[in-house]
């Protein structure tokens, strides 16, 4: 089973649909905006990039993450259904159970979302 199946969100509320780990620090991910988002796609690409930064953290632990802060995000264009959002994700520090990360999120080559955000584990030994 991959890491993306063992998330507690399923589909409609599991954002990302595909990953790759690209070094200790970073993955890569993407996000299709569908018909069928019940939010606003804005809020489902930020918790997309969550879900991969939950994958680059706790891949390896049976350990799950909450989504427990976002600074500054930015969405440079409105999200359109049939938008496929390519997202690059890093880990930028971790303090105890808790991680900072970043990420960026580009259509068609051009960056349309960045955020910093943070997961918290219940389990502060992850």
């Amino acid at each position: 089973m991959s890491w993306l199946d063992s998330l507690p969100h399923q589909i409609p509320f599991r954002a990302a649909s595909a990953a790759t780990r690209t070094g200790d620090q970073t993955i890569e991910g993407v996000y299709v905006c569908t018909v069928n988002d019940a939010m606003p796609a804005g809020v489902m690409a930020v918790e997309a990039m969550a879900q991969l930064g939950g994958g680059l953290a706790f891949a390896d632990s049976s350990a799950h993450a909450f989504l427990t802060g976002i600074d500054g995000c930015e969405v440079d264009r409105f999200i359109e259904t049939g938008d496929v959002i390519r997202f690059v994700v890093t880990l930028d520090a971790q303090f105890g159970g808790t991680f900072r990360f970043s990420g960026r999120g580009l259509v068609d080559g051009v960056e349309v979302i960045r955020s910093k955000f943070y997961l918290a584990s219940q389990d502060a030994q992850s």
